[in-house]
């Protein structure tokens, strides 16, 4: 059975090059990308990639509706992927986490959303870094709460999916844990 784990680095929520400063693109690239996305067939590792899992987009309109600066990202702990969901504006083909909580303890809904007050704040994704204005991948990934990749890694574990004839809407098993630095 294939199934996910992000290890996911203590030093990646020290994401902001000047911590006195303010949230911006400018001081929230620091240790970007350094968890891992592994990918297992039953117990057996079968890909390994950098991905960026803690939410460092999280100012101006991307900014946490709950307590914590980065309380969108997904909590340590188990979570679901639904692969291949419908990309809408986002490159190539992408996948819903859902069934979890983020680190406000908000829940992740079945749509990987989550839905405060009657009103839909945010869709988790695990999707690549792809910048349709510069047609290419921007030196960070920005995450408000998504699980982000690559587009030659993405690519990569898509492939991945499909040799294994998973489909969409197929779901996967996945867990987040916490490493040292």
């Amino acid at each position: 059975m294939i199934s996910i784990k992000v290890l996911r680095k203590q030093s990646s929520y020290d994401f902001k090059v000047n911590p006195k400063k303010e949230g911006s693109f400018d001081n929230n690239w620091k240790n970007n990308s350094r968890d891992w996305f592994v990918l297992y067939d039953d117990e057996c590792e079968i890909a390994r990639f950098r991905c960026q899992s803690v939410a460092n987009y999280c100012f101006g309109d991307m900014a946490s509706n709950g307590d914590t600066e980065h309380g969108d990202t997904i909590a340590p702990g188990l979570f679901k992927v639904k692969c291949f969901v419908d990309p809408r504006s986002f490159h190539g083909e992408i996948h819903g986490i859902v069934e979890t909580k983020d680190l406000d303890g908000q829940w992740i809904n079945r749509n990987s959303m989550q839905i405060v007050n009657g009103y839909q704040t945010g869709r988790w994704l695990i999707h690549d870094k792809w910048s349709n204005s510069l047609k290419k991948d921007t030196n960070t990934a920005w995450s408000a709460g998504c699980i982000i990749m690559s587009s030659s890694d993405l690519k990569s574990f898509n492939d991945l999916l499909h040799a294994y004839k998973i489909k969409s809407g197929d779901i996967i098993l996945g867990e987040i844990v916490e490493v040292e630095k």
